[in-house]
């Protein structure tokens, strides 16, 4: 009995539908570019539930006669190209003629199309297979409809996500098309409600992407790009400055030649370009558009073209970072300077002084008679070796109680304050990282406490420890189920991109049970009707966390336990308090005593340290004893 035999056309149809179609997201990505080479200046989109009941598209470009309609569900029917060298000349989108037998073959597709003063036709295609082909109105442009996406394919249909997450990577496609296609305009319906209506952009090219940008990065990141146009390889270049970091990867995009791409190069030479200035848990929103040769780069090394090569990697990183670095910093070399609006990682990306002409930080003292310790060296600059304890974490147990509110710390005003004499921290259920009695000498540049203990000066960064023991309360009432709810006698409105928006949906019924009752209001516009009681957020802060949170949420498939802990982290980063605070010397000893109750005092949830130690002995060799 023979073992190799050929494939059906059925079947084979579905496999070549599964390489270019892996979810909804697809089938629209594959249409939109096929209107936007079709000259269309306007494209609705409607969507029903995650895609997968409805998908329809409706452009107003060249349109099809019906000879060529009849055509263009035939495989490798394209009017792209007609030999493989026009593959290094092409300036189109679609080419391969796989999109429409691709999507035809795994849904029920209905297809109307006209050209200008011609014949319009109607084609029905279900699972491969045309059922008829009729007259349709005479209105210039192409519609697609497609319904019951794998229906055939129920394998495919059992690994795609909830429907908020289908919608969400849906609107990501759209917001993906609408930066790159700035002329044209875009209106998106979800189940018959309005997502998006962006006209049609006629101003010059910049003002043109940052328009797009504010209704699509939000109006917050979009108004702070900077943008700058480079000769080299076309390159334009609008990016978020370090100030405005945003917490995920999300706000990205990469075009070459106007094709959305993923590049590890591009992405790796802005990275470059930010590394003295950038918080591990902080990224760049960022634009790059590129104009380049087609022989220069190849979107076919992958089914669904997302991925390219470049003919020179390493020039294009290169080229890339410089342009990144001159746009952000006016110059080519990224130089260290000090980040405000990141506020966990202020105190660790602060500018460098010149040691030969600078003095000493200031440090407020706190008592008064501490102050000639650090007075005494200010004559002379040296830079002091910083080493964090050998033994990490401690094996106690973090005992908040749930009704407790974290500790309030507020902001002072600026100048040596004045203070109790400083008194021992008492000694009682002592971590391994403790090393005690303790005495609080000052702040140095109000973002370092610093202490003495029998080992020598210990300096704690004041955000990130708050940061940690707030994480632990939090991280402890949520673990147990018994968050107190507060009810909002007026919601709070944030505003978000509608892609965020509908991720955040996804996790309604979880971020319920962790105290916050979100609704929708609009299509960028969620409610806060509830909030744990044990926040204490001003209406700013909670919209700027709700805010920060949609860009984490992501897929709902991901584990509840990486988003609590993400969820927390970022909590009880927005309450900490923040570098360059005035605390007072009660303060601060009350910090380091709620340091001492945590699993694990010695690093924020970012895993940044908290504690660094200057030891005696080190002290000592600064003075060659």
């Amino acid at each position: 009995m023979n073992k190799i035999h050929v494939l059906d056309e059925k079947t084979t149809g579905q496999i070549a539908a599964g390489e270019v179609i892996e979810r909804p997201a697809g089938v629209l990505k594959e249409l939109l570019e096929n209107a936007v080479d079709a000259g269309a200046r306007h494209v609705r989109i409607d969507i029903e539930g995650g895609g997968c009941e409805m998908i329809r598209i409706n452009d107003d470009g060249c349109g099809m006669t019906p000879q060529d309609l009849a055509a263009s569900v035939l495989r490798h029917a394209t009017s792209k190209i007609t030999r493989f060298e026009d593959l290094n000349t092409l300036h189109t989108f679609g080419f391969r003629g796989e999109a429409l037998y691709s999507v035809a073959a795994v849904s029920q597709m209905i297809l109307s199309s006209c050209t200008e003063g011609g014949e319009g036709s109607r084609l029905e295609v279900h699972g491969g297979k045309v059922l008829a082909q009729s007259p349709a109105p005479a209105i210039r442009g192409t519609t697609v409809e497609i319904r019951n996406l794998f229906y055939n394919v129920p394998a495919r249909l059992k690994f795609l996500r909830s429907p908020s997450y289908e919608r969400a990577c849906l609107l990501k496609v759209v917001e993906e098309s609408a930066l790159a296609n700035l002329n044209v305009g875009f209106t998106v319906f979800s189940s018959g409600r309005e997502v998006y209506r962006l006209p049609a952009q006629t101003e010059n090219e910049t003002d043109a992407v940052l328009a797009r940008a504010k209704e699509i990065l939000g109006e917050d990141v979009g108004s702070s790009l900077l943008c700058k146009s480079f000769a080299e390889n076309g390159l334009k270049i609008f990016i978020t400055p370090p100030d405005k970091l945003v917490a995920t990867r999300d706000l990205q995009f990469v075009f070459v030649n106007r094709r959305p791409v993923d590049s590890k190069t591009i992405q790796q030479a802005v990275y470059k370009a930010y590394q003295n200035v950038r918080p591990k848990d902080r990224h760049p929103a960022f634009i790059v558009y590129m104009d380049l040769d087609p022989a220069s780069f190849d979107v076919n090394i992958h089914p669904q073209k997302r991925d390219v090569r470049f003919a020179d990697e390493h020039a294009m990183f290169s080229a890339v970072s410089r342009a990144v670095s001159d746009t952000v910093f006016g110059s080519a070399i990224p130089v260290q300077m000090r980040v405000s609006a990141a506020p966990h990682a202020a105190a660790s990306v602060s500018a460098q002084p010149d040691l030969i002409s600078q003095p000493l930080p200031q440090i407020t003292p706190a008592p008064a008679a501490s102050a000639d310790l650090f007075e005494a060296g200010r004559k002379e600059s040296f830079s002091l070796p910083l080493s964090v304890p050998q033994e990490q974490t401690s094996k106690g147990v973090f005992s908040v109680r749930e009704t407790e509110d974290p500790v309030e710390y507020h902001a002072c005003a600026s100048g040596p304050e004045v203070s109790a004499p400083a008194k021992d921290i008492p000694l009682a259920e002592e971590p391994a990282w403790w090393r005690g009695p303790y005495h609080y000498l000052g702040q140095l540049e109000k973002t370092y406490l610093v202490f003495e203990n029998p080992d020598g000066l210990v300096l704690i960064d004041q955000h990130a420890a708050q940061e940690r023991v707030l994480f632990e309360h939090y991280m402890h009432a949520f673990e147990k189920r018994k968050v107190a709810v507060q009810d909002l006698i007026f919601p709070i409105h944030v505003d978000v991109p509608p892609s965020n928006a509908e991720s955040l949906m996804s996790w309604a019924p979880w971020l319920k049970e962790a105290g916050f009752d979100l609704t929708r209001f609009s299509t960028r516009t969620v409610l806060v009707n509830t909030v744990p009681s044990m926040l204490r957020f001003k209406e700013d802060d909670m919209k700027a966390f709700i805010s920060s949170l949609s860009q984490i949420a992501g897929d709902p498939a991901k584990s509840t336990d990486e988003l609590k802990r993400k969820m927390v982290a970022l909590l009880a980063c927005k309450k900490a308090v923040k570098a360059h605070d005035q605390l007072s010397a009660a303060e601060a000893e009350e910090l380091l005593e709620n340091m001492k109750k945590c699993e694990d005092g010695m690093h924020c949830p970012h895993g940044r340290p908290c504690v660094a130690v200057l030891s005696t002995k080190d002290i000592a060799k600064l003075f060659g004893r």
